[in-house]
C-alpha cells in the first residue's frame, strides 16, 4: 500500500474501532463528548492537504494525553467536566500521579490552561517523572501548527530518551493520528505492543491496530 493511502486506512480503522476508543480503560470516559462539528477540524493545525482535514464524525476524542492506567468505573462513565471535578478533589501537590490524572482529564474537557498548570505542578512534585512532560507536549499540540510541530519533536525526543516507555510511545502515535501521519501511528503503536502487549495501554494499542488492519484488508493495493 502506498504511503499516501496509509493514513486513510488508519483513520477509517479508528472509526471502526470507535467503540474501543470510547470504552478504553486507557483513554478515559468519553460518554458526554459533544458530536464533532463537521465544518471544523477536530484539532487546530492538522497536517493534511486542503479538503483532507480530519473533519466530521470520525469518533476521535479531543486531543489529550492518554494515561496508562485504568480509569475507575465510577469516574469513566462521567462527563468530562464531572471527571475533572472528581480528579481535582483528589489531586495533591505532593502527588505527581494525581496531578497527571487531573491534567489529562482537563485536556479531555478542553481546559488546556488548567491542564498546563496541573502538569507543571506534577513536574514540580517529581522533576524526574516522564508523564508531566508528555502531558505538556500534548497540550502544546492542541494550540496550532507551531505547537503541533513542537509536540511532535518533543515526543520523538522523549521516546528516544525512554525507548521502553509505553506511555511515551502511545502518545506519540496518538498525536500522529491527528497529524494524519499514518506510518507514524503504526510504528509507534507497534512499539507499544512490542514492549508489553498485556498492559492496559498495550491491549488498547493491539485493539486499535487490529481495527486498522481490518480496514486495510478492504482496500485495494497500490
Amino acid at each position: 500500500m502506498s504511503p499516501g493511502k496509509i493514513i486513510g486506512v488508519v483513520v477509517a480503522g479508528l472509526v471502526l474501532a470507535g467503540g474501543i476508543i470510547a470504552a478504553s480503560i486507557s483513554l478515559g470516559g468519553t460518554s458526554d463528548l459533544a458530536a464533532p462539528d463537521p465544518a471544523q477540524p477536530i484539532v487546530v493545525g492538522v497536517v493534511a492537504a486542503p479538503g483532507e482535514e480530519l473533519t466530521g464524525p470520525t469518533d476521535l476524542p479531543p486531543l489529550a494525553m492518554v494515561v496508562d492506567e485504568p480509569v475507575p468505573d465510577e469516574i469513566a462513565g462521567l462527563s468530562p467536566s464531572a471527571q475533572v471535578a472528581r480528579y481535582r478533589a483528589d489531586a495533591r501537590d505532593d502527588d505527581a500521579a494525581s496531578l497527571v490524572r487531573l491534567g489529562a482529564a482537563e485536556q479531555r474537557a478542553g481546559e488546556q490552561d488548567a491542564a498546563a498548570d496541573s502538569f507543571r505542578r506534577a513536574q514540580a512534585a517529581d522533576p524526574d517523572a516522564l508523564a508531566p512532560a508528555i502531558g505538556m507536549a500534548m497540550g502544546n499540540a492542541a494550540t496550532g501548527d507551531a505547537g503541533m510541530a513542537r509536540a511532535t519533536k518533543e515526543l520523538a525526543a522523549l521516546t528516544r530518551a525512554n525507548p521502553d516507555s509505553q506511555l511515551a510511545w502511545f502518545n506519540r502515535g496518538w498525536l500522529a493520528t491527528y497529524r494524519r501521519d499514518g506510518p507514524g501511528v503504526l510504528s509507534a503503536w507497534r512499539r507499544v505492543v512490542e514492549i508489553d502487549p498485556d498492559s492496559p495501554i498495550g491491549r488498547t494499542a493491539t485493539a486499535l491496530l487490529r481495527g486498522i488492519a481490518d480496514q486495510a484488508r478492504t482496500q485495494p493495493n497500490g
